[in-house]
């Protein structure tokens, strides 16, 4: 039973942005590629799903980091699915220091079912859901895909959801002054994944994108949720609205241009370069 996955990553150059940081997209597009791994190994992969009329469709992501990936560092990214909820099926993401051990645990990129103990450097949550590709309409996790979820458990500093229950169904206020329209992008063929509508890690870079350049110079993302709502087909051009409760404490939302449709919403939680950086989440005792 494949119940956790895991590879060691190297960090390179071009993964990696000004400060020689690894971007937010590339993290969470190496997240997809491990999961993508996971999947093949448990036998729930697009391409078997497909052929039952179902897919995988994020819903949720919600990043945690510590101490973001450098370039030419060696990181050991790890997944596994624990128990579904619902219609929800979680996924969990760590990304820590590679080490002797991990290597032991990961030799050839084969599962392990015990805990690494690199540094931990960022993790996420993430919830995803089957999708009837006729109907584009949600299905209940498979008896397979139940049987192989929650066999792996692990302590992870997560936190409460970053917004409230009217929000987390897609209720938002934009009559609020402080929204506005940042920018305006648009789809193109390269933002577009196997579903055929905008991938995650774009919606996140579009977000970041959103900032004037002396923001991201100054400032480091911490944490971040982000919550898909309606499907972006290629060629649709959008409006990124931003919502700045405070320097640090900013939300997202990716619109329609008429204002109809609600594509995506996230909020992130920054620290300034400048000022002492907050204690980071500790670990809870299990």
């Amino acid at each position: 039973m494949v119940c956790k996955y895991g590879e060691q990553v190297r960090i390179y150059n071009h993964y990696t942005d000004k400060k020689r940081l690894l971007r937010i997209k590339t993290l969470c597009d190496l997240f997809n590629d491990i999961a993508e791994l996971h999947t093949y190994q448990q036998g729930v992969n697009v391409d078997i799903l497909n052929q039952q009329g179902l897919t995988w469709m994020l819903r949720r992501i919600h990043i945690f980091i510590a101490d973001m990936p450098k370039r030419e560092e060696r990181m050991l990214f790890e997944s596994w699915n624990p128990a579904c909820d619902g219609l929800l099926v979680p996924r969990i993401y760590k990304v820590s220091d590679w080490n002797q051990e991990a290597a032991a645990l990961y030799e050839n990129g084969t599962t392990a079912d015990k805990a690494s103990t690199g540094a931990l450097r960022a993790f996420a949550y993430t919830d995803w859901m089957l999708i009837n590709l006729k109907g584009r309409r949600p299905e209940r996790p498979t008896a397979m895909m139940k049987d192989l979820a929650g066999r792996y458990q692990e302590c992870l500093p997560f936190t409460a959801s970053m917004f409230d229950r009217r929000e987390q169904k897609g209720i938002i206020g934009f009559d609020d002054p402080a929204w506005h329209e940042a920018c305006r992008v648009q789809a193109h063929y390269r933002d577009i994944d196997f579903n055929g509508h905008v991938t995650q890690s774009s919606y996140i870079q579009w977000m970041m994108d959103a900032h004037p350049d002396q923001f991201m110079e100054k400032h480091l993302l911490e944490e971040m949720e982000v919550i898909y709502a309606h499907e972006l087909k290629p060629g649709s051009e959008t409006g990124i609205w931003l919502h700045e409760a405070g320097e640090n404490r900013i939300s997202y939302a990716v619109r329609s241009l008429d204002g109809t449709i609600l594509h995506a919403y996230g909020r992130a939680r920054f620290r300034s370069i400048s000022g002492l950086a907050d204690a980071f989440l500790t670990l809870p005792s299990c």
